[in-house]
């Protein structure tokens, strides 16, 4: 395996691989520099082809009917989170650059909310302006590897990158590609032939600036206002445009929406929200280059929430979190209840977690429960994704009920130590609480 240290992270995607004699090439297009790597290629052979490809790039123009066609779909797989529709809203964004005084808020969203409820058989060119730029520089690279595959059959490795999207291949040899050292345990990824890209609130370079503030490029398709608190994220996905609409769509879904988008899609994601806690999707994991961090145990955990007949039987708020032995909190499991008002209710994880990380709430939050049996998987890695070492531990539940009680249950776990189940039931809120290892592959 060959190993390639290329740094890239959440904030850049510009380093330079360092390969053995490789032939660089970059120009503009579109207003997005091209930056293509090959190894594998003569430098004759690339002079020969050279004309044929600056004549290419200097025609190519992807068909904007099947762009259209694409991201509408994506829309509406992605709940609407991205929209090619705000080319209008994008101009007012400009001309507010020019003119250095913000839109009105309320105007901006009339309009964009408009836009947003055409019906698509009434959608021309003529009644929308259509905000393309991103998704035909993700078209390009992938075209763009298809053809350079086909000039040159000796081929070894490709590296291509244009604005927030990024392509590698390589034939049969994999590619070690640092994400820098922010996140020293999930920065170094083995890649063979995949895309990548970023979501472009990550861009500070291409924004809006007005009145000494800056706005990301990127739209929220509700509002027409710039994205300004919303996570970011790199996606490594099958193509470029897949992991372009993705990573765009994962700065206005809540996590468990984008997990399962990213799932669905068959890509791996590693998210970092606004309050800067790191979040990847279990399919992350698998392009680490330092398989000790691949965890070969997980942790299985079942809880039971009771029936009640007291009149009074409202739905209970449920947290599940894990700290060590100092009640140090390690990670958060699950947050069960959609209210805000409610979560002081929670008074232990309120102290241990909450209140320290209001703005991560509605992330992690889901809907409450009605009574039954439900189950956790714990992955073995904190709140930033890092494994944890060996050593003990404490699971928390805890559950507040409207109207009702309230209870907290600490269950010790030996991690990784000893696979006998740690069972304890409840006094009333909860019933049997079960604790149970359980090896990777079941």
């Amino acid at each position: 395996m060959k190993h390639f240290f290329r740094p890239l992270t959440l904030l850049s995607l510009s380093p330079v691989l360092v390969l053995a004699e490789p032939v660089s090439y970059q120009q503009v297009i579109a207003g997005q520099q091209l930056q293509l790597q090959l190894e594998g290629v003569s430098p004759n052979d690339w002079q020969a082809r050279l004309p044929q490809f600056q004549r290419w790039l200097s025609t190519y123009q992807p068909q904007q009917h099947k762009l259209i066609r694409l991201c509408e779909k994506w829309r509406e797989q992605s709940q609407k989170s991205y929209s090619c529709r705000l080319g209008a809203i994008a101009q007012q964004w400009q001309q507010a650059t020019k003119n250095q005084v913000l839109p009105d808020r309320i105007e901006l969203r009339r309009q964009t909310r408009a836009i947003e409820q055409k019906d698509l058989s009434v959608i021309d060119d003529k009644t929308v302006l259509w905000q393309l730029g991103g998704l035909a520089n993700a078209r390009l690279l992938d075209e763009t590897a298809v053809l350079l595959k086909s000039w040159f059959p000796r081929l070894k490795q490709m590296d291509l990158q244009s604005g927030v999207s990024r392509l590698v291949w390589s034939d049969g040899v994999s590619t070690e590609l640092s994400l820098g050292s922010e996140q020293p345990l999930l920065q170094h990824l083995e890649l063979r032939s995949i895309a990548l890209a970023q979501t472009e609130t990550a861009n500070a370079q291409q924004g809006y600036k007005v009145s000494y503030r800056n706005f990301s490029p990127l739209l929220n398709p509700a509002e027409g206002w710039p994205v300004e608190f919303g996570p970011t994220a790199t996606v490594l996905a099958k193509d470029a445009v897949t992991a372009y609409l993705l990573a765009q769509s994962l700065a206005l879904l809540d996590l468990k929406q984008g997990q399962a988008l990213t799932d669905k899609q068959h890509a791996a994601a590693l998210v970092k929200t606004d309050s800067a806690d790191w979040y990847a999707s279990s399919a992350w994991y698998r392009y680490l280059a330092d398989k000790s961090q691949s965890q070969q145990q997980g942790l299985q955990i079942s809880y039971q929430l009771p029936q009640f007949r007291d009149g009074n039987d409202k739905r209970p708020y449920v947290s599940v979190w894990l700290t060590d032995q100092q009640k140090n909190p390690i990670r958060q499991l699950s947050l069960v209840g959609e209210q805000r008002r409610w979560y002081q209710e929670l008074r232990h994880w309120w102290r241990r977690f909450g209140r320290s990380n209001p703005e991560q709430i509605d992330q992690i939050a889901g809907a409450t429960q009605k009574p039954g049996t439900y189950q956790l998987q714990w992955d073995g890695r904190d709140q930033q994704g890092a494994v944890v070492p060996w050593g003990l531990y404490q699971v928390h539940l805890e559950v507040a009920r409207e109207h009702g009680g309230h209870e907290h249950l600490t269950l010790p776990l030996n991690w990784q130590s000893d696979l006998k189940p740690v069972e304890q039931q409840g006094e009333a809120e909860l019933g049997l609480v079960r604790l149970q290892l359980r090896s990777k592959d079941g």
